[in-house]
């Protein structure tokens, strides 16, 4: 009996170490890959919540390293004045961090949000989730027929991270959330006062940017 139990512990232990090397084989054959695509995700984040016209050197940040969670990006018009800059921000939502890019533009002697994206969430589908959906803004019969207005344009957006645009750094609190996930809705608040926050600390060692 005990002869078993002792040759059942050695196999156990001989399968748990042949599939923990070849999880960590695996990792190693994919990291490389997956920090790319993290990579990428995030500077088109970066360029998303620019002004229009505008541009932002994502090798260089202004603080922090390329593409780390505290670094700040100058956004320059096409002088090379700096009249925006980038930020990410990050609060823990109801089932998961809530990751967002903001791109803000001075307003006096404060920042105004320009626009918001949503880097990584994993709310719960249909509800927390929705921070991040986009949707189009044309109606089923404009998609079947064309629009009926002269000059729209099929365009995606997202209702609640729109409410943003032109709000300043003491008024996001006052952005009104999305029913039935208050959580959330609150996390993506937080997230983006951290960045704004993360902006302004870097703006007072620098000077402000030129108002467009």
């Amino acid at each position: 009996m005990i002869r078993n139990l002792i040759k059942f512990v050695i196999i156990l232990g001989l399968v748990c170490t042949f599939i923990g090397g070849g999880v960590a084989a695996l990792y190693g054959v994919f990291q490389g890959r997956i920090e790319r695509r993290d990579e990428q995700v995030k500077a088109e984040a970066i360029r998303a919540v620019v002004p229009a016209g505008a541009r932002v050197d994502v090798e260089k940040p202004l603080v922090g390293e390329k593409f780390a969670p505290d670094a700040v990006y100058a956004v320059r018009d096409a002088e090379g004045n700096m009249v925006a800059c980038v930020a990410q921000g990050e609060a823990q939502g109801y089932s998961s961090v809530v990751k967002v890019m903001v791109g803000a533009v001075p307003d006096g002697d404060r920042l105004k949000v320009h626009r918001v994206v949503v880097l990584s969430q994993q709310e719960t589908p249909g509800l927390g989730a929705a921070v991040a959906e986009e949707r189009s803004n044309y109606t089923l019969w404009e998609k079947l027929f064309g629009p009926g207005e002269a000059g729209k344009t099929e365009k995606l957006i997202n209702p609640f991270l729109d409410r943003f645009r032109g709000r300043k750094q003491n008024e996001i609190q006052g952005v009104d959330g999305i029913t039935a996930a208050t959580i959330t809705s609150n996390a993506t608040k937080r997230a983006v006062e951290q960045a704004l926050e993360r902006i302004r600390e870097t703006l007072k060692e620098r000077p402000a940017p030129a108002k467009r």
